[in-house]
């Protein structure tokens, strides 16, 4: 039998554990949680199933498709982990979408899917005149330094040239420790608002990571909290439609 894992199935996951012969718990863990429980895979190199070695190059411009995954598992004549590209279930991932769309949720109802985006507290940090008729993406930055958006920076980048939506990256910091956590794990082609206590408050946002999308009407599309990691691929859809 294969091995395969994904993140895409390490973010969706819930654990059961037993605690006696007749009671089972079941405890929900995050997949980030997961993959640092997960064995280290020492060759750089990535695999298809098969075997065989796939170009650094080729396997970049196939991960950009979203059709295939980058994982581990133990490809035909190998005894370890490797990092392996395979195809992309969209059935899963759509189911993924689904439910993290329902249990990463954010806490207030003006940042929930459907509504409306009041763009009021941005009002004091940029002309509002300027976003009509354009889609938004919304990065609220956490304390923590993770490296949520490499990735992201990346679908960003394939579509902002054609000057249909804009990036703000807000957060509640300090000048200083703004600088640091851009600098720790930078977000590209944005806006950067910083100290933006009056915009984090206003949506409850709580020190949390957060990425909220809008349409040109300024109607939410997509909005998760905590569950970056599972986003590129959905936000790819969203831009490339408008």
């Amino acid at each position: 039998m294969k091995k395969i894992i994904t993140a895409a199935l390490l973010l969706s996951c819930s654990a059961a554990f037993a605690q006696t012969g007749t009671t089972t718990t079941q405890r929900t863990i995050k997949g980030s949680d997961l993959i640092k429980m997960m064995p280290k895979v020492t060759d750089p190199k990535v695999y298809d199933m098969a075997g065989n070695v796939i170009d650094s190059v080729k396997a970049k411009q196939m991960l950009k498709t979203f059709d295939y995954n980058l994982g581990m598992a133990q490809p035909v004549g190998q005894t370890e982990f490797k990092h392996v590209l395979i195809k992309a279930n969209h059935t899963l991932d759509a189911r993924i979408d689904k439910e993290t769309r329902v249990r990463w949720r954010p806490k207030s109802p003006k940042l929930w899917e459907g509504t409306v985006l009041d763009l009021k507290p941005f009002a004091k940090h940029i002309d509002l005149n300027k976003l009509q008729g354009k889609a938004l993406v919304l990065l609220f930055r956490a304390r923590q330094y993770p490296l949520m958006y490499p990735k992201i920076n990346d679908v960003i980048a394939d579509y902002v040239g054609n000057n249909k939506f804009e990036v703000f990256a807000i957060n509640n910091l300090s000048y200083e420790d703004a600088m640091a956590a851009q600098k720790a794990d930078p977000v590209l082609n944005a806006h950067n608002i910083i100290d933006a206590h009056d915009i984090t408050d206003f949506y409850e946002i709580n020190n949390e990571a957060v990425i909220v999308v809008t349409n040109a009407d300024h109607q939410i599309t997509y909005a998760v909290t905590s569950q970056v990691e599972v986003t590129p691929w959905v936000l790819n859809g969203l831009l490339k439609a408008l």
